[in-house]
């Protein structure tokens, strides 16, 4: 089969290779598409999370096949696979986890102790195990989930980033009535703009510095949209709300929109904070402490998908809006490099089958 395989910094190799049998646990799928994500992009230009030392759940190392995000057809289950069958339709939870250390057994498997590589690669799939970037892919048979009959295969692919925040949200504690702000206008910051308004949030300001990146969230229904480079974000929410937001989403990965957070969020409201950061930040601990601020932070999710496939599949068309190019697997560097420099881009969709 054909499959993209990252061997490290700026080394994204188009290859055949064989297509192994699906252990016992697990399932054969033949992708349909794969989103291209923002760690796609880190992994090819600085060669970051990848596993050079062996990964201690899937024994591998560079190289991998690349790709995190997909849904595609089961075409063949192992002995011990359960609830799925060959003719499925499904989205991948990408997710490496042991299912036996103490935060696997509390469900919190994002957190598995033994999934994170000796030199700190990821515990997913598609980063220290081969993932979607390829026309077949075997996964553990628990992590598919099924899609609705009417949900294409690209929104499917949607699941994955839309899980990122999702769980967000749910660990906001958002409710119905409450006014957030989005910091951040990338695809997890649109997609968590979404689910707030979804959600019943009566007010969702989202910033970015790219006018570009705004004038998507106006397309798929954020009114609020502000740049920080040209109005005071802080100024600007506080003539609005002079108590602040309820909930700060972090979806920018950097110490001004942290800081931005800290000063629009009101009096023990919540700092979501979704994003990784490239480097540490400062925090000043004893204003968050006057102020009441709840920091949480979240690290991909856990039992969210089926929620997630079903909101999805119930706002097909704002969701559609996000996906802003298809190319074949041959181009995978041309997607990667596309979304690294296009502001327009939001989701880069791979198909092996164009």
């Amino acid at each position: 089969m054909k499959a993209a395989r990252i061997y490290g910094k700026q080394d994204i190799r188009i290859e055949n290779v064989d297509i192994p049998e699906p252990k016992d646990d697990q399932v054969q799928v033949k992708v349909k598409f794969v989103g291209i994500c923002g760690s796609d992009i880190h992994m090819y230009s600085e060669g970051l999370s990848l596993p050079y030392e062996k990964n201690p759940l899937s024994g591998k190392t560079v190289p991998i096949i690349e790709g995190h995000e997909f849904s595609g057809q089961v075409v063949k289950v192992g002995r011990n696979a359960q609830d799925v069958k060959v003719g499925d339709r499904v989205a991948i939870e990408p997710i490496l986890a042991c299912g036996h250390c103490r935060n696997c057994m509390k469900g919190m498997y994002n957190y598995c102790l033994n999934a994170v590589g000796p030199d700190g690669s990821g515990n997913f799939i598609g980063v220290s195990d081969d993932g979607g970037m390829a026309e077949f892919s075997n996964v553990q048979a628990k992590f598919v989930h099924k899609l609705p009959d009417e949900m294409g295969f690209d929104l499917g692919a949607l699941a994955e980033p839309t899980a990122v925040a999702y769980e967000g949200i749910k660990r906001s504690g958002l409710i119905e009535g409450q006014k957030v702000a989005v910091l951040g206008a990338g695809p997890i910051g649109l997609c968590t703009a979404i689910l707030a308004k979804i959600a019943g949030a009566t007010k969702v300001y989202i910033s970015d510095v790219s006018d570009v990146r705004l004038a998507k969230a106006k397309e798929v229904g954020i009114e609020d949209t502000l740049n920080p480079t040209k109005e005071n974000v802080v100024e600007k929410i506080h003539e609005d709300l002079p108590d602040g937001v309820d909930i700060s989403f972090e979806c920018a990965g950097v110490q001004a929109t942290f800081d931005t957070a800290t000063q629009i969020t009101t009096t023990t409201g919540v700092i979501q904070v979704d994003a990784l950061f490239g480097k540490s930040i400062d925090l000043d601990i004893n204003d968050a402490i006057m102020k009441g601020h709840n920091i949480h932070t979240t690290l991909g999710y856990a039992n969210d998908f089926p929620i997630v496939i079903n909101i999805i599949n119930n706002h097909q068309e704002v969701f559609q809006q996000l996906i802003t190019k298809m190319i074949p697997l041959d181009e995978t560097i041309e997607g990667i490099e596309a979304l690294q420099n296009d502001k327009s881009q939001v989701k880069v969709m791979i198909s092996p089958e164009m």
